[in-house]
């Protein structure tokens, strides 16, 4: 059987520890603590979450982990999330170029228009494709002028805006139009462009009945050579 004064000093002893707990407990300073608090050791579990952090970091730029933080806003990979942004923030932009430095576009001599050049010979239309009505043929070796190449393509070739036969305007296709110099990619090969010749006109034919009759000297008639000779019979 405990003594009661035995049992008095044991509640005095555990009250005393409960005060002195109270009283030095307070004491310490936990503020340096704090940014640890909760589940920050904890490795997340959520698989999904985590994939999406690695492909944050793949990426590497300030969208995708904007992105990241809009979906996992919280957290141990939020808070890493946010220290990936602050770095990019940090680093320096690289200058663009200067309009005065930056290189022209080359450009090549097959965009020059107009250029000379001659048909293979066939249908002429009046829009960049076989579905446009058709305005007029050419033949082969015909002489065109390439006004400009458009956007629509057959096969290898694009169709052309030509002027052709004295100044008429239409399309044909370049897989049917020459080259009558330097080779072109954009057409087939090179051809010889034929000289149109001139139409000469003839002379109205005179009718035989419209021709003077030749006289002849007296004593001598017209052969049928048209020449005058002795009269020998005296007709």
């Amino acid at each position: 059987m405990t003594c009661p004064s035995a049992l008095a000093l044991r509640i005095g002893l555990g009250l005393a520890a409960l005060v002195l707990s109270a009283l030095v407990l307070p004491a310490i300073d936990l503020g340096g603590l704090a940014p640890f608090q909760g589940n920050v050791f904890a490795e997340p579990t959520d698989s999904a979450e985590k994939e999406a952090f690695e492909a944050a970091k793949a990426l590497g730029t300030v969208e995708a982990w904007d992105a990241f933080l809009s979906h996992y806003p919280s957290g141990f990979h939020a808070d890493l999330a946010r220290a990936y942004v602050k770095k990019l923030a940090d680093q320096p932009q690289a200058a663009s170029p200067s309009p005065s430095t930056a290189a022209a576009p080359t450009m090549s001599a097959n965009d020059d228009f107009p250029a000379v050049a001659a048909s293979w010979g066939g249908v002429v239309r009046d829009g960049p494709g076989q579905q446009y009505r058709k305005v007029g043929s050419l033949a082969e070796g015909e002489p065109v002028t390439l006004m400009a190449r458009t956007d629509v393509f057959e096969g290898d070739f694009p169709w052309f805006k030509i002027s052709f036969k004295d100044g008429k305007i239409g399309y044909q296709w370049g897989g049917i139009l020459c080259s009558t110099g330097a080779e072109r990619p954009d057409i087939f090969k090179t051809c010889t462009a034929k000289v149109p010749q001139a139409v000469t006109k003839k002379a109205p034919a005179v009718h035989k009945s419209a021709k003077k009759k030749k006289r002849c000297p007296a004593g001598e008639y017209l052969n049928q050579l048209g020449a005058c000779q002795p009269n020998e019979t005296g007709q």
